[in-house]
Formats: C-alpha cells, sequence, structure tokens
C-alpha cells in the first residue's frame, strides 16, 4: 500500500520562493553567455594570486633599507658637499634600481648624486635639456631646500610638524609626483619617445592631457601641436598646475591652456574640442577610488571634450609576471580598463605594450 506524502502550503511555498530566487540569480549568467558579444572580454585568465587590480599607497614606493641607506647619504652630500657621500648614494643605487624600483625615485635621486658628482662642463651637458634644467631648478632652489625636505620627509630623517596632518600628506604626496612623472631619466625605463610615435600626433591637434602633474607629457605635447594647436593641461592639484604655468611662460609656450580642477568629476574642457584625450598613470584610481556616479560623469565629460573621431588614449600600470619588477605599487589589468570603457561608449582600436610593466591603449568613440 502506498502512502501518500502530505505538503504542507507553507512548505510549498517555500519551495516556489527558492526556485524563484535561484531563477533570478542564474539568469544574468545564462543572458551573458547566450550575448557574448556585448562585451569586448570575455574572460580574464587568472594564473596567480595577484589581485587583477591593486591600489596600494597611491604614487608612493616602498620603503626599504637600501633605499633610506643611500637616502642618507644623499642628504649629506647636499648638506656638506661631501662627494664621497654622493658616491655611496650612487653606488646603492646602481645595486638597488634593478632589485626594488622600477621607475621610480632612485633613478632621479641618483641623477642628482651623479649631477655632484660632475664637472662643470658635464653639469652643463647634463642641464642641456631645458625642461630637466626647470626640474633641477625646482630641487636645487635655496640650496636644495625641496629635495631635502623630499628626502626627509620620504625616508623619515626628521619628524615635520605637519607630518600626520592633510596638509602635510598632501605635500609629500606632490613632491612624489614630481620627482616620478618629470624625473629626466624616465625615457630609459618607460620609452616615452616610442609612446609618443603611436600617438601620431599632427601640427594644429588639440589635446586633453588629462593627469597633467608637473607637464611632463603637457610639455612634450605642446612642442608636437606647434603653435596652431591647443594642449590642455588639467590637474587637480594646485601646485602642479602653477609650475606647468611658470616653465611654459618662461619659454612662451602659449599653445596651453592651464586647467585646475579641485573637484575631480569632469575634464573641464567643453564639449567637442579635442582631437587626443590622454591619461597616464590615472585610470586605475578612477577605477578604484571614485563612486559610480562620480566616474558616470568623468567619462562622459570625456566623452563629449572629444571631437567624433577623437581619441581617448589610456597608458597605466600592467600586472607583471612574478619575477619581473614591477612599475610600482598601483596597477590594473588592462581586460578591466577595455570592458569598462566599452560600456561607457569608447571601443578599443589600438594597444601596444614597449615594455611589460606598461600597456598604452588607444579608444574612439564607439
Amino acid at each position: 500500500m502506498i502512502k501518500r506524502l502530505k505538503i504542507s502550503r507553507e512548505f510549498l511555498l517555500t519551495i516556489l520562493s527558492l526556485t524563484f530566487l535561484l531563477v533570478s540569480l542564474l539568469s544574468p549568467i545564462i543572458i551573458h553567455a547566450q550575448e557574448p558579444k556585448s562585451r569586448t572580454i570575455k574572460e580574464i585568465k587568472i594564473n596567480s594570486k595577484t589581485s587583477l587590480v591593486h591600489l596600494g599607497s597611491i604614487d608612493s614606493f616602498d620603503i626599504t633599507e637600501g633605499g633610506v641607506e643611500a637616502g642618507k647619504f644623499l642628504f649629506n652630500a647636499l648638506e656638506t658637499g661631501n662627494n664621497d657621500s654622493a658616491q655611496a648614494a650612487s653606488k646603492i643605487y646602481d645595486r638597488i634600481i634593478p632589485l626594488e624600483n622600477y621607475g621610480g625615485e632612485y633613478t632621479a635621486l641618483q641623477w642628482f648624486a651623479k649631477y655632484l658628482l660632475a664637472s662643470n662642463s658635464e653639469k652643463e651637458k647634463i642641464l642641456a635639456d631645458k625642461y630637466h634644467r626647470e626640474f633641477f631648478n625646482f630641487w636645487a632652489e635655496n640650496n636644495f631646500a625641496n629635495l631635502k625636505e623630499y628626502i626627509q620627509r620620504k625616508y623619515k630623517l626628521k619628524e615635520f610638524e605637519d607630518g600626520k596632518t592633510f596638509k602635510g600628506q598632501s605635500r609629500i604626496s606632490f613632491l612624489e609626483d614630481f620627482i616620478l612623472f618629470n624625473n629626466p631619466r624616465r625615457e630609459e625605463w618607460e620609452k616615452t619617445s616610442k609612446i609618443m610615435q603611436v600617438l601620431n600626433l599632427k601640427p594644429g591637434m588639440r589635446i586633453a592631457d588629462i593627469g597633467s602633474g608637473p607637464g611632463y607629457y603637457t610639455f612634450k605635447f605642446s612642442e608636437a601641436v606647434g603653435p596652431n594647436g591647443k594642449v590642455f593641461g588639467i590637474d587637480t592639484v594646485k601646485d602642479h598646475v602653477n609650475f606647468v604655468s611658470k616653465v611654459a611662460s618662461k619659454y612662451k609656450l602659449n599653445n596651453i591652456d592651464f586647467v585646475y580642477l579641485p573637484k575631480a568629476d569632469n575634464i573641464g574642457v567643453a564639449e567637442n574640442q579635442v582631437d587626443l584625450a590622454y591619461m597616464c598613470s590615472l585610470y586605475h584610481i578612477i577605477y578604484t577610488v571614485t563612486l559610480q556616479e562620480v566616474q558616470e560623469r568623468y567619462l562622459n565629460s570625456l566623452k563629449k571634450a572629444l571631437k567624433p573621431d577623437g581619441r581617448f588614449v589610456v597608458v597605466d600600470n600592467a600586472l607583471v609576471e612574478k619575477g619581473t619588477l614591477p612599475y610600482h605599487g598601483p596597477y590594473i589589468a588592462k581586460e578591466l580598463v577595455i570592458s569598462q570603457l566599452e560600456q561607457y561608449g569608447f571601443r578599443l582600436e589600438k594597444e601596444y605594450q614597449f615594455i611589460p610593466q606598461r600597456y598604452i591603449l588607444i579608444f574612439k568613440k564607439a
């Protein structure tokens, strides 16, 4: 004799609710599988435990024993004029640059150590490039006051009264950005000239240098587009904008417009103005620290500023294989950038990677 299984109404409703919940959870996956054409990147292969995006401490490099030791020697050389200290610092940098700090402050600090050791004629050659000379002048003013301050703040050789305040943190951030971005040896590790080649800039073009910092690319763009072109140097740090403005005025670079944005929810350029929007070492910050609605406003502002056939170029830090020295802390997998920007109406046209630590992505409006 078969007994009937009695199922309560409450139990049946529970089963139905769970079924509907399961279907609702699975439906996006099913839809995605049916419509793969809507995605530029269908999948990202993960071959290690490394995160696909990492903000770290934004632009600060780790402080290591070797870096502190070299910093102390360089500081002593600046204070006393002791060439033995400058030589000791340079030797330490020779040892630790290939092991610790790819594309960071070490190469710039060693550049100063070698300047101190150079003869007068060699010093003239070192400062022959006007932008290298302006970089030097900023740090060397008042007996190297800014450079000494940076070394003391960076390597905690002195306790500053504002060290733990917003003002103090802003100051070290500005100094760190300055020494990284305008490093006279940047070409050595970034292959900047190759990046400039693939941008294919022409006289008369209009360029938005977004996150221009102290003007490393702004000045290069200014010379590339000529007097009939225009460069918008855009930054949220007033000291950066002031420095670029001062140098531009000195060398009569009249094709640069300076855009200071205390609030970064748009790029500060009117619609249909630029042939190329350029963003270097910034997208990882937008991706990780800005709210969704702010990203929406920012990227829509950028898209509107582009002319119909304008290009948006993202240069950022790549994940690297284990054993390869990374550029520095922050990075973002290019697949994340490509996929997100497609959702905002950009289509990847070309990509380049001249060194493992950097990629160049060139987009157009979809």
